[in-house]
């Protein structure tokens, strides 16, 4: 960690620095920042004594491979932040394997994911994919649905987005019930260890999958666990594509065992456009952005800020990911 008399060169986008420029220089006056601007990477000599690097959401997806690249080539960097909560892909990987200290922005996205979650369940509940139907035909055509109010909500994962859905269920009456590694018991809701995880989703009449991507994680939900729900279980994925045996819950929602599904990660993005999820009129597909709101991408250059004033004094950072 540098002292409050370091003057760290600073990898940051353009935007980002006219934000937040006034305040990381009232931290640091000496900072030396490195404007990152246009889509390609800087030379390797220029990033040789790049100290500290902010991989921001105004990059991501369209100008990332410059900063990534860029990233990659710091070779005495000491400290990374990603406006991204997961941080399961290899460049992060690789980043630690370095020795690089990284934090992420957890908690930046929780609401407008959580809320996406709700609506995605809405969406469900009342087949609005009909009513829109119905309304690019000029149709009047009502149909009965099914409320939400008194259903049974399980929230799997509760880290901060899991969390945000599982007070919001509460909020909208549901019978919430959740998973966790380690519950604390300071939940919104009663919250059990993966050992309930089968009793915990025999009971559901919603699952939402809040979970991180870990080796225990992947393809969690597969053919036995989707058995394990009861039929017509709604299923609602906000965390990881890879948590998902896609081709286990394309069969369960064939066989109307699982009666719809809400996705906005798949295990491969884009989502091949030969999958038969696309087709699915009981499926919602959105494109890996249930987050995407610009308060979320403000939100994570805060918690940059405030970690680069406690990475300035040498104290401990919000938000360290451990290897």
């Amino acid at each position: 960690m540098a002292s409050s008399s370091t003057a760290p060169l600073l990898l940051i986008s353009d935007n980002v620095w006219a934000r937040q420029g006034e305040r990381i220089t009232a931290i640091a006056p000496g900072v030396r920042p490195l404007i990152y601007s246009g889509e390609e990477p800087f030379p390797n000599d220029v990033l040789a004594e790049v100290d500290i690097a902010f991989f921001s959401s105004d990059v991501w997806p369209e100008r990332s491979r410059g900063m990534v690249l860029s990233i990659m080539n710091c070779s005495s960097m000491k400290w990374m932040h990603t406006f991204s909560a997961g941080v399961d892909s290899p460049f992060f990987i690789q980043v630690m394997e370095r020795g690089v200290t990284l934090t992420n922005s957890t908690g930046a996205t929780a609401s407008p994911i959580a809320q996406t979650a709700i609506l995605y369940m809405l969406a469900l509940s009342r087949n609005v994919r009909a009513w829109f139907q119905h309304q690019d035909k000029h149709e009047w055509q009502r149909h009965e649905f099914v409320e939400l109010d008194g259903a049974r909500l399980a929230v799997i994962g509760m880290g901060p987005i899991g969390e945000e859905v599982a007070r919001l269920g509460v909020a909208l009456n549901m019978q919430v019930e959740a998973i966790r590694r380690t519950p604390t018991g300071n939940e919104p809701c009663p919250t059990y260890a993966f050992s309930e995880l089968s009793a915990v989703l025999g009971r559901a009449d919603w699952v939402v999958v809040a979970l991180p991507l870990t080796p225990d994680t992947a393809s969690l939900f597969n053919a036995t666990t989707f058995a394990s729900m009861k039929p017509g279980v709604h299923f609602v994925n906000v965390g990881r594509g890879e948590l998902v045996d896609e081709s286990a819950l394309i069969a369960a929602l064939q066989s109307h065992h699982v009666a719809g599904a809400a996705l906005d990660v798949f295990a491969t993005e884009p989502l091949p456009t030969e999958s038969p999820l696309w087709d699915m009129p009981n499926v919602i597909i959105t494109p890996h952005s249930s987050g995407g709101s610009a308060q979320s991408g403000l939100r994570s250059e805060d918690i940059f800020v405030e970690n680069f004033a406690k990475y300035m004094q040498g104290e401990p950072m919000r938000n360290k990911v451990n290897k």
